[in-house]
C-alpha cells in the first residue's frame, strides 16, 4: 500500500498531462513555430549544471546504502511484496542478463532519441532550445529519483534479485539492492521518448487529435517494452517501472511544455494595419502582451 498512492498520482498525472497534450486546443499557429519557447541559456545551462550536480551526487549516496546483512537475506518473504508485482519473482533467471542487455540498448536510444530530430532542418533550426530543454528534462527527472518521497531516498526497497536463490550471495547483499522503487532506467529512456514525441507535436501544429494520440503512443511502446525488460531482468517490479514512466512522461512534456507556456504568458506583439472604410482611410494599432 506504500506504494500504491504515489503510484496512482503519477498515473493520474501522466494520464491527464497527455490527454491535455491530445486535447489542446490552442496549437501554435499565431507565430513562428521556431520562436515558441521561452529559453534563456544564460539562466538554463547554470539550472542544468546545478541540477545535474545534485542529482549525480544524491545516486552515488543512493548506490553506498548499507548493504544487505545475512540476516535480511534469511529472512525475505515473497509474500510482502504486493500481488501485482510478484510476477517479478516468477522469471527465468537463465535469462536475466540478455533482458538486462535489451533494456541497456533500449536506455541508450531513449537517451539519444531527441538528438536524431536534427536530421531535419525544421528542428535543426531551433537546435539549441531542443536541446537545452532536453537537458533540463533529464535533470529533472534525475532530482525526482534522488528527491523524491517516492524513490530510494524514502522507500527501501529489495530488487526481486535478491529473493532468487540462484543469484550469487555477493550481488544480493550489496546496497543497491535497496533501490528497487523507481526504475531510473526508465524515467531516463522515456524522459527521451516523451520529449522527442513533444517537440514532433510542437513543431507540426496540423497534427490532427489521433495523430497526436499515435505520436505518445508511439513514445510510450519503447518506454513499455524497456521497463518490462527491467522486470525480466530482475532489477525492478512492475509498480517501480509504472512510477518510472510516470516521471520520464512528466519531465519530457511539461519541461517543454513549460517553456511554451511562459513564452506564450509574457510574449509582446505591436501591430500597426491600414484599414478602409466608407471612402475613409486610416490606421489601427494594437498590443497584445
Amino acid at each position: 500500500m506504500k506504494l500504491f498512492y504515489p503510484l496512482f498520482f503519477l498515473v493520474a498525472f501522466t494520464t491527464s498531462s497527455l490527454f491535455a497534450q491530445y486535447t489542446d486546443t490552442t496549437r501554435t499557429t499565431d507565430f513562428d513555430i521556431h520562436d515558441q519557447y521561452a529559453v534563456n541559456p544564460w539562466v538554463s545551462v547554470p539550472v542544468i549544471a546545478l541540477g545535474a550536480w545534485g542529482s549525480q551526487t544524491r545516486l552515488k549516496k543512493l548506490q553506498d546504502k548499507p548493504g544487505l546483512t545475512p540476516l535480511e537475506i534469511a529472512n525475505r518473504n515473497p509474500d510482502d511484496v504486493p500481488g501485482i508485482d510478484r510476477i517479478a519473482l516468477r522469471q527465468d533467471f537463465d535469462k536475466h542478463k540478455q533482458a538486462i542487455i535489451n533494456s541497456d540498448n533500449l536506455f541508450g536510444f531513449g537517451q539519444f532519441a531527441p538528438f536524431s530530430l536534427f536530421i531535419w532542418k525544421k528542428y535543426r533550426k531551433n537546435w539549441l532550445d531542443i536541446s537545452l530543454m532536453y537537458f533540463e528534462a533529464q535533470v529533472t527527472q534525475g532530482l525526482f529519483y534522488g528527491f523524491a518521497p517516492f524513490g530510494p531516498t524514502s522507500i527501501d526497497r529489495y530488487r526481486p534479485r535478491v529473493y532468487y536463490d540462484e543469484a550469487e550471495l555477493e550481488s544480493r547483499t550489496d546496497g543497491n539492492q535497496r533501490n528497487s522503487v523507481f526504475s531510473g532506467h526508465v524515467s531516463t529512456m522515456s524522459t527521451g521518448f516523451y520529449f522527442t514525441a513533444k517537440m514532433i507535436d510542437d513543431h507540426n501544429p496540423q497534427f490532427t487529435g489521433g495523430q497526436r494520440v499515435l505520436l505518445y503512443t508511439g513514445a510510450s511502446i519503447p518506454s513499455l517494452v524497456g521497463g518490462w525488460m527491467r522486470v525480466r531482468g530482475l532489477k525492478h517490479y512492475p509498480t517501480d517501472v509504472a512510477i518510472g514512466l510516470g516521471v520520464g512522461a512528466i519531465s519530457g512534456i511539461l519541461v517543454p511544455e513549460l517553456h511554451r507556456w511562459w513564452e506564450r504568458r509574457h510574449k509582446s506583439k505591436m501591430m500597426l494595419r491600414p484599414v478602409y472604410g466608407n471612402g475613409a482611410a486610416g490606421a489601427g494599432f494594437s498590443l497584445i502582451f
